[in-house]
Formats: structure tokens, C-alpha cells, sequence
């Protein structure tokens, strides 16, 4: 599955271009959360696909979601090991992302939900985060999705400081927000938030 959101964009100055890979299970919002981030990326006048894989027939099975984002027309959408960020939150089809590692690569996996991610993982730079665990502890294990694109989001910010990554800004994450249904926005809100106290309360450990 390909989706593409380039029509009616404006380029940003300069050329940025950035490739992302969040995978886990079925259930899990990846999907959701790969158009989240596109979305946000949008509102910020960026070039953006999702291309999703997955396995329907099999509840709870492996998903990876791929997000292009560019200040570009982007003509190839998917993470050929050329990502730049992978983000793993269960260890189903752990293999498979990690197809898209490569020497630049910064992993991060769930603490408690990715074992031994290092069979899978051998290039890149990889690290762990408690996100399932935080998500836990506030009662919405259900958004651990969000609660992870929060963190995200303070990563991609503090590198977009130094011209490695897209720059978004809170606003545009919030927009996207503010444009969900109402009954999704106040636990979604929440989780996204958490996301980014966890990123300053937590730095990430190397696994």
C-alpha cells in the first residue's frame, strides 16, 4: 500500500530529504501513525509518501509503516536500507524492518517489547526507550503509538538543528491533532505529550 501527499505543496529551501521505518504488529496504530507523521510534515510544506506492509491475514501479525519525507518531489517511497530513523515497538517482523538499517541508521526499540534486538540489528546505531512501559504506567497502552511519535518528535527537532532531519515544529504536530475526531483528540493529546517528557525525563540507553 503507497500513499502519496505531494500535490499543492511548496518546496523548502534547500534540499531535505529524510526516510523513516516504524514497525511492530497489527494493532498497534502503525499505520496511524505513519500518516500522523506525514501529515505533520505536510503542514510544514513538505513532500511526504507512506507506504505500508503488512500481513492480513494473520491478527497481530508484523506491520512496518516507511515515511518519506522531502522538500522535494519524491519519486521512490520506501526504506531500501537507506533509513534514516527506524522505530521497532514489537518483535514481530523484527527481521524484516530491519531490512532497512544501514550504517546511519539510528534504532530505536521498545525496552520491553523487542528482545535481543542486536541479532537483527547490525548496522546503525541502536538504542532503547521504555515506551510500551510509559504508556503502561499512565493507563493507555492503547496509544503507545502517539506517546512514541511525541518522542519522536523532540528527536527530529533536536536534529533539525543541525540540518539532519525535517524541520516541524509542535504546531504542526498539534494541527493534525486538532483535526481528529473528538472523542480521539484529548488520550491522543495526552499520549503525545507524555511522548515528549519522556524523551527529556529518559534519554535513550544504547542496547
Amino acid at each position: 500500500m503507497f500513499d502519496a501527499f505531494n500535490d499543492n505543496r511548496k518546496s523548502n529551501p534547500g534540499i531535505m530529504k529524510a526516510k523513516f521505518r516504524l514497525a511492530g504488529r497489527g494493532g498497534q496504530g502503525i499505520k496511524f501513525a505513519g500518516s500522523f507523521l506525514a501529515r505533520s510534515a505536510m503542514k510544514a510544506n513538505y513532500h511526504t509518501t507512506v507506504s505500508v506492509d503488512y500481513t492480513p491475514s494473520v491478527r497481530g501479525g508484523p506491520i512496518f509503516c516507511d515515511v518519506v519525507i522531502s522538500s522535494e518531489p519524491i519519486s521512490y517511497p520506501f526504506c531500501d536500507r537507506d533509513a534514516d530513523v527506524l522505530l521497532m515497538l514489537d518483535q514481530e517482523g523484527a527481521r524484516r524492518a530491519s531490512e532497512s538499517v544501514c550504517p546511519k541508521t539510528a534504532c530505536f526499540v521498545d525496552t520491553h517489547t523487542v528482545k535481543d534486538p542486536e541479532k537483527y540489528i547490525t548496522r546503525g546505531l541502536l538504542f532503547r526507550c521504555p515506551f510500551s512501559k510509559r504508556a503502561d504506567e499512565n493507563k493507555i497502552p492503547g496509544a503507545v503509538n502517539i506517546l512514541t511519535l511525541g518522542w519522536l518528535s523532540q528527536y527530529i527537532r533536536r536534529k533539525a538543528a543541525g540540518g539532519e532531519l525535517p524541520a516541524l515544529e509542535d504546531d504542526h504536530y498539534r494541527q493534525v491533532i486538532e483535526s481528529m475526531p473528538q472523542g480521539f483528540r484529548k488520550v491522543n493529546s495526552r499520549a503525545f505529550e507524555l511522548g515528549k517528557m519522556l524523551f527529556d525525563e529518559a534519554p535513550v540507553t544504547s542496547a
